[in-house]
């Protein structure tokens, strides 16, 4: 009787023992899943180079822009950056690209698109979170092919905001279609919302909300060596020759007080 017991007591705890870990795991599963749903934002690090020539120069195109934060026409003037997915390493935490067909050019707006009053927003990404105050959009990034790689599919357009804050002087190693090179991430310099695009009758909308871009100076070595890309984008198809890099863009969520 008393070994029946005791096999009897043995059984209840294994149960509830399984039990147990099979609800800490469900939890922990949904906590990873929940925080995968704000850290993944199935968007790409990208790596911007200065550029320095264009072939064909384009008439400034109209545009009615709606973000989060306003609804203005503005007029798109030249392009100023082209951008490359990357990839990015530190210490030994890899980030690796999400859609090589990913590229992005930076126009500016020929008059910037004032907010009636400033915005206070938190940015959080892999670097941590950084409170910013954005008051006027002075650039767009548009999806842009480049070569023979297909358009981008996922990718939105972006609406960006001048920031300043202080250097995060955080090491890195950038990889692209170019190079490898190490890096010092330093200040914020841009922060660029998802955007609606319309031209005329033809409206490009947001895919991702959550999505948004803080792009921040980076210090290295610069070189010499320019490069030339064939793109085709929605407003143009040109090509460019590009020089020294400047900024790296982090894929960030956004709060608002």
């Amino acid at each position: 009787m008393k070994q029946r017991s005791h096999s009897t007591t043995r059984l209840l705890i294994q149960t509830v023992l399984t039990l147990t870990l099979a609800a800490s795991a469900h939890a922990q599963s949904s906590e990873t899943s929940r925080a995968g749903r704000t850290t993944n934002l199935k968007l790409d690090h990208f790596w911007s180079y200065i550029i320095s020539r264009e072939e064909t120069q384009q008439p400034a195109v109209t545009a009615t822009l709606r973000d989060q934060f306003q609804t203005v026409t503005v007029s798109i003037g030249t392009p100023l950056q082209f951008l490359n997915p990357a990839q990015k390493t530190i210490d030994s935490v890899v980030t690796t690209i999400v859609d090589l067909n990913d590229h992005l050019t930076m126009y500016n707006l020929q008059n910037p698109a004032l907010l009636p009053t400033s915005q206070t927003l938190t940015a959080t990404n892999q670097f941590g979170a950084r409170q910013l105050t954005v008051d006027r959009a002075t650039t767009i990034m548009v999806p842009t092919q480049k070569e023979t790689l297909r358009l981008p599919r996922r990718l939105d357009h972006f609406l960006c905001y001048p920031v300043n804050g202080q250097s995060i002087a955080q090491p890195a190693t950038l990889s692209d279609q170019f190079q490898t090179q190490d890096v010092i991430v330093e200040q914020p310099a841009l922060f660029c919302n998802p955007v609606q695009k319309t031209i005329g009758n033809d409206t490009t909308r947001i895919q991702n909300e959550a999505a948004h871009l803080l792009c921040y100076n980076i210090r290295l070595p610069q070189s010499t060596t320019s490069r030339q890309v064939h793109i085709k984008n929605q407003l143009e198809e040109d090509l460019f020759t590009l020089t020294t890099t400047q900024m790296l863009c982090v894929p960030s969520t956004k709060t608002v007080p």
